[in-house]
């Protein structure tokens, strides 16, 4: 359910906005899944991908740095040279889902860097120099690095992700694949009803339709921080400033004003979300 709340506040996003000097400031929240082989991953990128018109779905060991940002290619006709969008470009103003992140290799990783922060992609090829949009949040989902998660170890230890793109995500969540005997037995249940075609469809009080006309509409409020609410994001900024600092409570990564603007963004997600 936690994953759910942290995808559909991914959907709401929050409020772009542009300094008086005229600076961008990123309001799309990019997610990380990071869980056990076989903990349906895929499923809550292959769910957003069919709910978002304009949503791109790419695997991280398939896909290239020029495949997920741009490319410069020669048209065949006039021999002019020309750009190609990517993935992170076709996605914009939506959402890229990722699967393996982990396995796509350092030089790929770097690519992105730019449009995870500043949104944009910048190009100097073949005597084209431009700078595009990539206005799109990114949905992650990687695998750890032995295969099973370790407990005992911070997060950053269980992920092969460098510390600047893990720095550039918003949320994060864990899936370690527990054994119960009724979280099992269910599991188990649910599956062999879906291969008998006998499983019965849950019945909710709104179609996908009614929360894609939601998920429009609330997309256009931009909502407002109070000075109260100032205050206690200044307020917790400096709490976890401090535990980070502290020896023996460090966190998985450090705390950077990054952070700070994550909770700027996953609060005005929360306030489209209650309307």
């Amino acid at each position: 359910d936690e994953i759910k709340k942290g995808i559909l506040l991914m959907l709401f996003g929050g409020v772009h906005k542009v300094t008086p000097s005229g600076s961008n400031l990123r309001g799309d929240i990019n997610v990380c899944i990071v869980g056990d082989p076989s903990t349906s991953k895929s499923q809550f990128l292959k769910y957003v991908c069919s709910f978002l018109p304009r949503a791109v779905y790419t695997s991280g060991k398939a896909s290239s740095a020029a495949g997920l940002t741009a490319s410069v290619v020669r048209d065949k006709e006039t021999g002019e040279f020309g750009i190609e969008a990517g993935a992170l470009m076709l996605a914009d103003n939506a959402i890229c889902c990722i699967d393996e992140f982990d396995k796509m290799d350092v030089q790929d990783q770097v690519a992105i860097h730019e449009a995870m922060e500043q949104q944009t992609i910048s190009i100097t090829k073949a005597g084209i120099q431009a700078t595009l949009n990539a206005r799109t949040a990114i949905l992650a989902a990687a695998n750890p690095i032995k295969g099973r998660y370790d407990t005992s170890r911070t997060l950053r230890q269980n992920v092969d992700i460098s510390a600047p793109i893990m720095s550039r995500f918003d949320l994060f969540f864990v899936v370690v694949d527990v054994c119960s005997d009724v979280t099992d037995r269910n599991i188990a249940k649910h599956i062999v009803n879906i291969h008998r075609n006998t499983n019965k469809a849950v019945k909710v009080d709104f179609t996908k339709e009614d929360l894609q006309l939601y998920v429009r509409f609330a997309r256009t409020i931009k909502p407002k921080i109070s000075p109260e609410a100032q205050q206690v994001f200044v307020e917790h900024y400096r709490k976890l400033r401090q535990n980070d600092t502290a020896g023996p409570s460090k966190t998985a990564y450090r705390i950077t004003v990054r952070q700070l603007e994550s909770m700027v963004r996953l609060s005005e997600a929360l306030a489209r979300l209650h309307l």
